[in-house]
C-alpha cells in the first residue's frame, strides 16, 4: 500500500478535506451512498469516560446520549468480570434501561499491556466471550497492545491469539476483531526495505479466519494514510468503524465535521468496506467537555445526506 508520509497540517488539509479531483478510482466507483446499509449512530463509551465514575453517572450518562439520538454503544473497561465498577448485570442493565443496544465491547488482553513480550494466554477468551454475550454483543474487539509488542514476533503472537478467539468466537455465532493506531502503519521489519507495513501483514496473515478489522479512520490519516485506498484494497474487511476527526494541525482531536477529514469520501465506500456499525469517538476532548463533543458530532452526521 502507498504511504501517504505526513508533510505537516496543510499537505492533510489538502489530501483530507480540499481534494476534489484526484480521488482514488475506487473512491470515485463508489460516490453513490444510495447502497450504505442503515445503520444506527453509535459511540464508543471511551468518548465519555471521565463522565463514568459509578453507577449513578453511567446510568445518567447513557440516558443523556441516548436523548442526543445515538442508539447504540461500543464497550470498554472490561475487567475483573464486570465493566466500569459495574457487575455485568448491572452495566447491561444501564445499557437497557437508556434504550440503546451494544453490538460490539473492546476487550484488552493483559498481556498485551505488559511491556515484556511473549504469548498471550487463551484463558482470557472464555471470559471475553461470555461478557460480550452477556451484553448481546456480536464483535470482540481487542484495541491495542503496549510498544514491546510491535515488531514481527509480537504480531505473530497476536495473529494466534486473534485466530483462537475467532475461532471461539465463531462457536457462538460472534465475530473477532482488531482495532488499530497508527503505529500500525509502520514497516513491520524496518531494516528490511519494502517491508510490509504492520497493518498489511494482520489482514494478510488472517484473511479467511473470523477475524475482521475496525478501521479507526482518524488513526489511519494520522498515520498519513488514505482510509478510501485501504478499503478499496481489502474490500469487506471493514465492518466496525470509528468515526473521529481532527483539525488541521493534526495532533488536535475535534467534533466529526469540524476537522480535515472527507467524510463524503470515507462514507462512499461504506459498501465496498462492508460497514456494519460505525461509533463515533473523540479520545481527548476539552476538560468536561466530553459530552458536549458528542452533541457537535451527531448534529453534524444528522445534517450530512450520505450518513444514514
Amino acid at each position: 500500500m502507498k504511504n501517504f508520509a505526513l508533510l505537516g497540517a496543510v499537505s492533510l488539509c489538502t489530501f483530507f478535506a480540499c481534494q476534489n479531483t484526484d480521488k482514488s478510482a475506487a473512491a470515485q466507483n463508489h460516490e453513490s451512498t444510495s447502497a450504505m446499509k442503515n445503520s444506527e449512530k453509535g459511540y464508543q463509551l471511551y468518548t465519555v469516560r471521565e463522565a463514568l465514575t459509578g453507577a449513578d453517572s453511567i446510568v445518567a450518562t447513557l440516558k443523556a446520549t441516548r436523548a442526543m439520538g445515538y442508539e447504540k454503544v461500543e464497550s470498554f473497561g472490561y475487567m475483573d468480570g464486570g465493566f466500569l465498577g459495574l457487575s455485568t448485570v448491572a452495566f447491561n442493565k444501564a445499557i437497557a434501561d437508556a434504550d440503546l443496544i451494544s453490538p460490539s465491547g473492546h476487550y484488552m488482553p493483559s498481556e498485551l499491556e505488559s511491556t515484556t513480550m511473549g504469548t498471550i494466554d487463551p484463558h482470557s477468551i472464555n471470559d471475553f466471550l461470555d461478557a460480550a454475550e452477556a451484553l448481546g454483543q456480536k464483535w470482540v474487539i481487542i484495541p491495542w497492545m503496549n510498544d514491546a509488542w510491535r515488531n514481527k514476533e509480537g504480531y505473530d503472537h497476536l495473529i494466534e491469539y486473534l485466530i483462537q478467539l475467532g475461532e471461539a468466537a465463531a462457536k457462538r455465532d460472534m465475530v473477532a476483531g482488531w482495532h488499530n493506531h497508527e503505529f500500525e502503519f509502520a514497516p513491520l521489519e524496518p531494516s528490511q526495505p519494502g517491508s510490509l507495513s504492520a497493518y498489511e501483514y494482520l489482514l494478510n496473515a488472517l484473511e479467511g479466519s473470523n477475524v475482521v478489522f475496525e478501521m479507526d479512520i482518524h488513526w489511519v490519516a494520522f498515520a498519513g494514510e488514505n482510509p478510501v485506498e485501504w478499503m478499496a484494497h481489502y474490500p469487506g474487511r471493514f465492518p466496525l468503524w470509528h468515526v473521529k476527526d481532527f483539525a488541521a494541525d493534526t495532533a488536535t482531536q475535534v467534533p466529526v465535521g469540524q476537522g480535515v477529514l472527507d467524510w463524503a469520501a470515507i462514507f462512499a465506500m461504506a459498501e465496498t468496506a462492508g460497514l456494519e456499525h460505525y461509533y463515533i469517538e473523540q479520545d481527548f476532548c476539552a476538560a468536561d467537555k466530553a459530552v458536549q463533543c458528542l452533541q457537535e458530532s451527531i448534529e453534524w452526521v444528522n445534517e450530512q445526506p450520505f450518513i444514514n
